[in-house]
């Protein structure tokens, strides 16, 4: 059974799948040739490659990979890859060490016939796109700032996907149309400096933006304040130092060179 309601469940082999998924990221992806759904799922039987989703031109969205397991269409950074991605130690393409971004990320393809990427989204498309998106921001709590196109992995190789995808408007929808709650979490308050939670921590500067720009549980409440650390990760010596803050359930951290992210 598909898991977004509506969907038409054609699943690839289980060999094509990885066994876990962190559900950290969206990527959006382009066909560049592949007209249909159906064609879409011929060349992944073809390739071994997957996506979760795909998105045809009327509407459609069939479902190759179930959202608990990693599909198999963005794998490995190449050089020149958005810094975004630098908080997953992710794995280099021709590289076996690292993090497979397959195992963190939810993936959807978009039929285009053209071999560039150039063609708009029909209307029925940009609709059915936008509201699998917005299921998946709200389902695995996904920042909107984790939402990022297949050139921010493969800016060479992948420079054209996934083209022209209307980005302003699917954020506009994200924000107001889509059920995305934006602003200042219910039961907290915000006198335009310090966001404060329920319990009474308060929220300031970078991280109070980051929460009020991105979707956000109430009940993901502080449990300590901003503090600095000479090293955010252990486990990932490269974030370097910064400022820290703990949430019920996740950590945003700061540093000069990337300003807010979610460890």
């Amino acid at each position: 059974m598909a898991d977004f309601p509506g969907a038409i469940d054609h699943n690839v082999p289980p060999s094509f799948m990885f066994d876990s998924n962190a559900h950290a990221a969206i990527v959006l992806h382009k066909t560049g040739g592949d007209a249909t759904p159906d064609a879409i799922y011929r060349t992944f039987l073809a390739s071994g490659k997957s996506v979760h989703y795909g998105v045809g031109t009327d509407g459609s969205i069939w479902q190759y990979v179930p959202e608990a397991l990693g599909a198999g269409g963005n794998c490995c950074v190449e050089d020149g890859y958005d810094p975004f991605w630098t908080q997953f130690n992710p794995m280099y393409v021709g590289s076996s060490d690292g993090t497979n971004l397959n195992t963190v990320t939810i993936s959807i393809e978009h039929c285009d016939a053209a071999l560039d990427n150039s063609t708009p989204l029909t209307p029925a498309q940009q609709e059915a796109s936008f509201k699998l998106v917005a299921y998946l921001v709200q389902k695995y709590n996904i920042p909107l700032t984790h939402i990022k196109g297949h050139n921010s992995l493969d800016p060479i190789d992948k420079a054209h996907c996934p083209g022209n995808y209307p980005w302003q408007a699917l954020f506009a929808f994200l924000q107001h149309e889509g059920g995305t709650t934006m602003g200042v979490p219910a039961g907290w308050k915000d006198d335009g400096t310090t966001l404060t939670a329920p319990n009474g921590m308060p929220v300031v500067r970078g991280f109070r933006e980051y929460i009020l720009s991105n979707p956000w549980d109430s009940s993901n409440i502080p449990l300590e304040a901003e503090h600095g650390m000479t090293q955010l990760e252990v486990g990932n010596p490269s974030v370097g130092g910064g400022t820290s803050q703990a949430f019920r359930m996740t950590v945003l951290e700061w540093t000069p060179d990337r300003g807010v992210f979610e460890m």
